[in-house]
This record gives C-alpha cells, structure tokens and sequence, in this order.
C-alpha cells in the first residue's frame, strides 16, 4: 500500500495540467529559459511518478537553482524588475515541483499556482485573460481537491465538476463584495514597469519614425463622445510637441517640457468654436504624455498642460487608464515671450543653406505670414510624392535633400521641412506628433486610433493675431488622408500593416469577420470602461442605491447579502437526506428490488459471492452476468488502485440484469 501522504494518481494529473495552465500566459512575459526549465522538471516528475527515475540529488537542485538567480541577475540588466519578480516565483514554483514527495509540497506549489494567476493581470487585462483565469483558478481548486483525496478514490473528474459548482455557489458574493466594498489603496508603492515593450511615439522624431507606425495595427486609444463626433477631416489628436531640431532629429527642449500652465491661471485663450466632451480610454505607452483632440481645455486633476497644449501624467503610463477631457476646435492665442520665440526659432547654425535661401526668397514676397504659408503649401502641391517608403536620407543636408531631389516623403517629412521653412523666415513653429482619424464602430459609437494612423503636423505663429495656427502639408501632398481611412488610403503600400498581415490580407475586413471583430472590441471596450474602472463610478454607484451613504448602511449592505449566501449554504446542508449512499449498495438495492416479487433478494447477512452464485442457479441464463458481477465486486472492495470504470461497469451489468429479470411471477 502507498502512504497516505503520497499523491495519487488523478492528484498528479490535475497538477500538472494545472503547471501548465498557469504557465501559458507569461510565455510572451518571462525569460524563455525559465519554459526549458518547465520541461525539464514537468518531464523529470513524470518520470519520478512513474517509477523510472528517482528524485534529484540536493546537488542538482541546488545548481538549477544558482543557475536560476545567475539568469534573473542578468534579465535585470536589461528587464523591468516587474518581470524578474514575477521569473523568480515561476522559478520556486518550478523548482519546488521537482522535490514534491508529501501533500504538504503539493500545497505549497498550488498556494504559488493561485499567486501567480493573479500576478497575470500585472501584465493582461482582456476578457480572454479573465476567463482563462477563472478556468485556471477552477483546475488548481479541483487538484486541491484532489490533494486529500483517499487512493481508494481515483475518479479524475469528479473533483472539476465539484470545483466548478464551489466557483458557482461563490458567485453571488464575488458580485456583491465587487459592487459594495470600497477600493483600498496600496499599504506600499510597487514598481508597476512590467518590462513589455510599447509602440507609438517617442520623446524624438526623425521623418521616418512616424512612417515605420504604419507597420503595426495595435490600438493606441479609443474614445467616446458624449454628443456628436468631430468631422473625419479634423480629427487631429495631439501627443506631444518637438521644439529643438540638430539637423537630422527634432526632440523636446526640457525648458519647454518644465513649463506648465493651469486651466485657471493659463496665458492662453480661444476663439470661439465647437466643444467637444468625450473620454479616452489609452493603452500603455510606457511615456508620461496624454493623447486629447486639438486644445484640451478641462482634463483631469492628475494630469497637467503644458504650454505647447501637451497633457502630461505624473508618472509614465504602464498601464491602460482612463480620462475625461474637453476639447475646442479653435485657434489658440498667446502671446510669447522673447524667450519662447527665440526656443521656437531654433535651428542649426550651419546646414541647409537651399533651404534657407527658399525661405527667405518666399519671405521677401509674401505679404504676412498666411500668404508665407500659402507659398509652402503651394511649393508642396507641385510635383511632392506622399509614400510610406521614402529614399533614405543619408547624405548632405537632409531638408535639402528632401526638399529639391528625391520629393518624396511621409508626413514626418513634409512636417519637418515645414517648420525648418518657416524658422528659416523668422516665425516661429513647432512639429506636432500624434494620431489622425480613427475607426468608428457602429455598435457602440466608438472611435478606435490604431498606430498606422500615426501622423505629424506644425503649428505656427503669427505674430500680428497671436495666435498658434495649425497647418498640416499632407492636406495638400495627400488630400485624401484626410478624408480616407488610413487602411484605404495605404493599402497598396507594401510596408503597411506588414507586422499585421491579417488586417493586410484582409482576413479581418470580411463582412463576416469584420463583424465579429467589431463586436469583440464592442464589446471589449464596455469591459475596460465598466469593470476596469468601477472604483471610479462606484461611489455614484452606492449614492444611487443607498442615498446618503453611512457607514452603518454600508455595513449593512455587506452583512445582508453575506448572511443570506452563508444562510442558503447552511440550509443546503441540514436539507441532505443522511450521508451518501455507496454507488455498489445504490446498484445491488436496484436489483433487490426487481427481485423482492420472487423473494429472490439479498438476505441479511449473506455475502455478494454468494448472493449471485444463487442467482445464478435461478436465472442460467444470467450466470455470466452474475459472475461478472462477483469478480467486478471484490475487485473494486479488495484490489490495490483498482480501476475507476469499474463502478461504470458494475452498474451497466446490474441495469442490464434487471432488464432481463420479468417485473413479476408468471401465471
């Protein structure tokens, strides 16, 4: 006989699907190593279990283990500390798998089991995520389960489906205790960094970054308007501004980045125009800036604005967030400083030259600033190609280059060359890095801004109306970029969307499957606005539902709902019948029964061997089932891991023989 502390057989099958359960979402977070190691010590237990393979020596558990904190060290280097975390506790969980002899160490690799679950969503906050995680949590419940389980009770099924039915008793509190009970803040701050990587913009353009965005269909952001939605060709969603240009990359001057402006107190004002109240909920971008249409004018209190109309967080966004903004489509006037328009006429002192002749030639005939401006564009309209792969830039004076020999360009180019122009004549300008457009999805009016809609404009300003005015060369290169979906207007272009090539293909853009995509991120979406952020709402949430809220109400709000689940389950207990029955005595009653007309049934006190050898000398007909019957029996009572089907097969036999006994005497 094996010890009762050793595990069982269905114990170690529902452990290791549990591992690998578990495993599966960090396989794109944590070191590919730690997944060698995974096989080694899943395979090197499965061996152990089947009796090929004794348990390592301390030795070899001690260098795997070295040899785990050598590679952690060296991920530090590189990775978050998030990630290197979460790689030591996948590496206990792992190594603590191939010493696992007793129970006790089969609870301690599920107590891991059930933290790393929940470490998941540091990194995953999908729909998809969360189921998978309550299958997770379901499987690990049901080899818990299964840890204390006798060697007599070998059935590998039975524990799930008493997991799942624990999971669903335990639903009505979940809901009640995520509905009413109050979010509390961290006892200590953590470092959030979960080391994965981000695509969009950076703190630094070159012409080219903004045309290599193209590549990607992951979602920058999506939003909501509370009213109507601003016209596809003013959709212009600011990031961040770049002041500071060393002839081949523009970037932000910290001066400009340290200037902050409140809403109540800023130098700023607007023409009239229309307002617009929507809210942005924005993946991880791994940088400190905020995305907002045109000129926020109302933002939240976590955030702040910048002089160049910039919302920047206090910290980097590592996470998604959500926010509500106020924005107006309007020219912006201020009245800059000596300093500031000495930042905004920034160039190299030497480079360029052509460039710089143009300018001031164009200055010399233009009347003020828009009949400047005017010129550019119309330079631009003449004989420009707008392209997502445009000639490097490699040699000579990149604005030159692009301006008088290749002309051709995306619209980091035109932006660039643009601002260089206008600095080049003495007013001051700035490139303006963000997103234009935006998917609308029908089923829930939401816009949705992917990374192939990265785009740069410029701003200048005139100094006779003190105002910023928005100018974007691609609506003259490229008109139909404003009015056209980025996937439309692109999809010739054999870089575009080439690390998505399902949304290339087409494979997405099926009236069927486009369908379900935008259902899935409908849907989707509602999941990140509601359950992801309820602490928001929840205070509105418990003010409609109690009125004045007290802490006697809230109490009482957690104590009725509490007392009326632990009622029910005590009530369920004291309802059972006596305890439950045994499935062979269940079986053989059933067949007492169909024999009670020939007072053929079991007497008091008689063995099975005994009971069916007399059957079978009433019914010969019968005697192969009834012997069946016998050995099935002592094997099930008596044999050593006897095998589970056999309560199957027992009472398959019996509902057979009472099929063929007559429910009564002959006449």
């Amino acid at each position: 006989m094996k010890p009762l502390f050793q595990l069982t057989r269905s114990s170690m099958i529902w452990l290791l699907v549990s591992i690998l359960m578990v495993m599966a979402p960090y396989i794109t977070v944590v070191p590919v190593w730690l997944f060698l190691l995974a096989l080694l010590t899943v395979g090197w237990r499965l061996m152990v279990h089947s009796g090929r393979w004794s348990f390592p020596h301390w030795s070899v558990r001690l260098g795997l283990l070295l040899l785990v904190l050598v590679g952690l060290l060296l991920e530090l280097r590189s990775g978050s500390v998030m990630v290197v975390t979460v790689g030591l506790l996948v590496g206990a969980f792992l190594l603590k798998l191939m010493e696992m002899y007793h129970r006790r160490d089969a609870l301690v690799v599920l107590y891991v089991a059930l933290l790393l679950i929940v470490c998941s969503f540091l990194f995953f906050q999908s729909i998809p995520m969360a189921l998978y995680s309550l299958l997770s949590l379901i499987v690990v419940t049901a080899c818990l389960n299964t840890v204390y389980r006798s060697q007599q009770n070998n059935d590998v099924w039975r524990p799930l489906r008493r997991s799942a039915l624990l999971y669903l008793q335990a639903l009505p509190m979940m809901l009640v205790l995520f509905l009413i009970f109050p979010r509390i803040g961290p006892l200590w701050q953590v470092d959030m960094n979960t080391g994965q990587s981000f695509t969009g913009l950076s703190d630094s353009m070159s012409p080219g970054d903004v045309s290599r965005l193209t590549r990607s269909a992951e979602i920058a952001f999506r939003a909501s308007f509370d009213e109507q939605l601003p016209p596809e060709n003013q959709r212009y969603w600011r990031g961040l501004t770049y002041d500071r240009f060393d002839g081949r990359r523009w970037t932000r001057s910290q001066v400009g980045a340290d200037r902050i402006e409140d809403v109540g107190s800023a130098p700023v004002q607007l023409l009239n125009g229309p307002d617009y109240r929507y809210q942005v909920t924005m993946e991880a971008t791994g940088q400190p800036w905020r995305y907002a249409l045109d000129v926020p004018l109302s933002y939240p209190a976590t955030m702040r604005r910048i002089s160049d109309m910039t919302l920047q967080g206090k910290n980097p966004l590592m996470q998604r967030m959500q926010y509500r903004l106020i924005s107006r489509f309007a020219p912006l006037q201020e009245s800059l400083s000596a300093i500031r328009v000495r930042d905004y006429l920034q160039l190299p002192e030497q480079g360029n030259e052509k460039a710089r002749k143009l300018a001031l030639q164009w200055l010399s005939e233009s009347a003020d600033v828009q009949d400047f401006s005017a010129k550019m564009l119309g330079y631009f309209a003449t004989d420009f190609r707008y392209t997502l792969e445009p000639p490097l830039l490699t040699q000579g004076d990149p604005v030159d280059q692009f301006l008088f020999q290749t002309r051709q360009g995306f619209c980091g180019h035109f932006a660039s060359a643009g601002v260089f122009l206008l600095r080049s004549a003495g007013i001051p300008a700035r490139v303006v890095g963000g997103y234009l457009g935006g998917e609308l999805n029908p089923l829930d009016g939401a816009l949705t801004v992917r990374q192939y809609e990265a785009h740069a404009w410029l701003e200048y300003w005139d100094s006779d109306s003190l105002s910023w005015h928005r100018l974007d060369p691609t609506a003259v290169v490229a008109p139909l970029r404003l009015e056209q979906p980025a996937a439309q207007l692109f999809g010739t272009e054999p870089s575009f969307l080439a690390d998505a090539m399902l949304m290339r293909n087409g494979f997405l853009s099926g009236a069927l499957l486009k369908q379900l995509r935008l259902r899935y991120e409908a849907i989707n979406y509602g999941w990140h606005r509601w359950v992801l952020n309820f602490h928001e709402r929840q205070s509105g949430f418990l003010q409609q539902l109690l009125g004045d809220i007290s802490v006697v109400k809230v109490i009482l709000l957690l104590l009725v709902p509490g007392g009326l689940v632990l009622l029910a389950v005590a009530g369920s207990l004291f309802i059972r019948r006596g305890p439950r029955k045994d499935p062979l005595q269940k079986a053989l009653q059933q067949l007492d029964k169909r024999l009670l007309p020939f007072g053929l049934q079991r007497r008091n006190g008689e063995t099975t061997g005994h009971f069916f050898t007399r059957l079978a000398v009433s019914y010969p007909s019968l005697s192969d089932e009834f012997a069946a019957l016998s050995q099935c029996y002592e094997q099930i009572r008596y044999a050593e891991n006897a095998n589970p089907r056999l309560q199957q097969h027992f009472r398959s036999i019996i509902t057979r023989c009472c099929a063929s006994i007559p429910q009564r005497k002959a006449a």
